[in-house]
Order: C-alpha cells, then sequence, then structure tokens
C-alpha cells in the first residue's frame, strides 16, 4: 500500500499577520454594518410616512 502524500506544515503567523488579519476583519465588520444600516434607511426613506398609516 502507498502512503498519503505527507503535507508540508503551515509557517506560524507572525503577530504582525494576526494584526494585520484583525484590522481587515475589523474593516470587513464595519462595512458590513455600514450596509446593513444603509438598507435599513433606504427602506424607511422609500416606505415614507405611510408606514404609520397601516392597520394593525
Amino acid at each position: 500500500m502507498s502512503e498519503a502524500p505527507k503535507r508540508p506544515k503551515a509557517p506560524a503567523f507572525t503577530p504582525e499577520d494576526l494584526a494585520r488579519r484583525r484590522r481587515r476583519s475589523v474593516a470587513l465588520a464595519l462595512v458590513l454594518a455600514g450596509l446593513v444600516v444603509f438598507f435599513f434607511v433606504v427602506t424607511l426613506v422609500k416606505t415614507g410616512p405611510a408606514i404609520m398609516n397601516r392597520p394593525l
């Protein structure tokens, strides 16, 4: 039987790599939160004052 090919060990991340990854994650989270707020505001503007004149 043949052995499974050995995969090379991945290099450990440096503190600079981890900091860069964290900054990128925070930036993506802020962009996503901004898009959520933007879509919410656009939805409210499109419905306008009619949203208060609906039957409950």
